[in-house]
């Protein structure tokens, strides 16, 4: 979590930044960036940055919105029936590319409703367990899942979230029968783990990454292909003898369907712009991302891709549609 006054930093570092920028077709109207959760998670952080930094750039009133609720389809689905001229902008993860296969009537359609700006970062998610937990690694934890199969359980974020999707994919390509339990809030699930009622837990490195440092939580592994620099000492599953285990969910922006190709392209170029500075770099290394960055043209061709795996992860996780 990040506190107010390191969101007062981050905006003043993003104005002092000099602009290079030519002037938005739309600086003469309110720009919003909406963010599909609660204020201070990692995706609020970006979000904030950003809108600081294409304020300054563009010279308009840039505003940062956070619609949470019913695992994200509240911010899509406003950004979905926004006009199309870029002045709505949603920030969101894997989550967009699980849409199709966990519900089975959507207000919006992912598809065709919205179209990429650009990506970001890459978001891993680490294993936890309590301090005090007799897991000391993931073999461990595998071990006894194999010894006393479905006595394990893991928490994550809620069904079909990203953190559900990484915790299935753990228990199948680890061999064992891990039991799923889901939360409405991520934090809850560090807060239960870290007090015992949980053995395990599966939670974003932002959302973490405080209690891992402060020694509350020990986290056993990350599920990215490598390590991450904020927490150098924890393996990979893939280390860990998970072979070949990759998870991590993009950020990336999205906006309506049918906005000029030419309002895309420039609210692209300005978001990598600011993905592009060492302010930018040092708040996505505090919270365990690594750096992805696409612009709208490259996903456009790696949409149709992204969409294809996570629809093979929601199947193993055998999250029902809504």
């Amino acid at each position: 979590m990040i506190s107010r006054r390191q969101f007062t930093h981050i905006g003043l570092a993003a104005l002092t930044l000099p602009s290079l920028a030519i002037a938005a077709p739309f600086t003469s109207q309110t720009i919003k960036v909406i963010v599909p959760n609660s204020p201070g998670p990692g995706t609020d952080v970006l979000a904030r940055f950003f809108a600081a930094y294409m304020a300054k750039q563009w010279n308009s009133t840039v505003l940062v919105e956070n619609k949470a609720g019913s695992g994200g389809q509240l911010a899509t689905d406003f950004a979905a029936k926004a006009p199309p001229d870029g002045t709505v902008i949603l920030m969101t993860t894997s989550a967009h590319f699980t849409y199709p296969y966990l519900y089975a009537k959507l207000p919006f359609d992912p598809v065709k409703d919205l179209v990429p700006v650009a990506q970001f970062v890459q978001g891993a998610f680490a294993v936890v367990v309590a301090a005090d937990s007799p897991f000391k690694t993931v073999q461990d934890l595998i071990n006894e899942a194999k010894r006393k199969p479905g006595t394990i359980s893991f928490a994550s974020a809620g069904v079909g979230s990203p953190t559900h999707m990484a915790g299935a994919q753990f228990g199948n390509m680890a061999g064992i029968n891990i039991v799923h339990i889901p939360y409405k809030d991520a934090s809850q699930v560090m807060t239960d783990v870290i007090g015992g009622q949980l053995q395990m837990g599966l939670a974003g490195t932002s959302t973490a990454m405080s209690m891992i440092q402060a020694g509350k939580l020990r986290a056993l592994a990350v599920t990215a292909p490598k390590r991450i620099p904020a927490l150098a000492n924890v393996p990979t599953l893939d280390e860990s003898g998970v072979r070949g285990y990759d998870v991590t969910s993009p950020i990336l922006a999205v906006t309506r369907a049918g906005t000029p190709a030419a309002t895309v392209s420039e609210i692209s170029r300005i978001m990598l712009e600011a993905a592009n500075t060492p302010e930018f770099k040092e708040i996505a290394d505090k919270l365990g991302y690594v750096m992805d960055l696409q612009d709208s043209a490259k996903l456009r061709i790696s949409f149709p891709g992204e969409f294809a795996k996570w629809k093979r992860m929601v199947e193993i996780s055998g999250a029902k549609p809504g």
